[in-house]
């Protein structure tokens, strides 16, 4: 079994996935569908050891297209910790995934 912390077994495991979801439009819409089938994905088709805490989101096909041409793509954020103080610039440290800063 592949160990997720070994950057040549992710992606190993990455080319394993992405050719099953190249192949089986079905399967690629399940992964795009649910983080968990998509994690699941990676410990079975790319037979690597996905830590509990660990999560494998898709995005659809032309996100990065969508975004550069009207600022509507994706963006992942981590969640971050109980607060008293209200968002400013200083909680821009959880945008953790997007293609323009904003």
């Amino acid at each position: 079994m592949r160990k997720w912390n070994n950057p040549n077994d992710k992606k190993a495991a990455y080319f394993a996935v992405l050719k099953k979801i190249m192949t089986d439009e079905k399967f690629s819409e399940r992964c795009l569908g649910s983080d968990e089938f998509a994690r699941n994905a990676f410990r079975t088709i790319g037979q690597i050891e996905v830590p509990e805490d660990a999560k494998v989101v898709f995005v659809p096909a032309g996100d990065l297209d969508k975004a550069k041409r009207d600022g509507n793509g994706s963006v992942i954020i981590e969640m971050p910790p109980k607060e008293t103080r209200e968002p400013g610039d200083w909680a821009m440290e959880y945008v953790r995934c997007t293609y323009d800063v904003w």
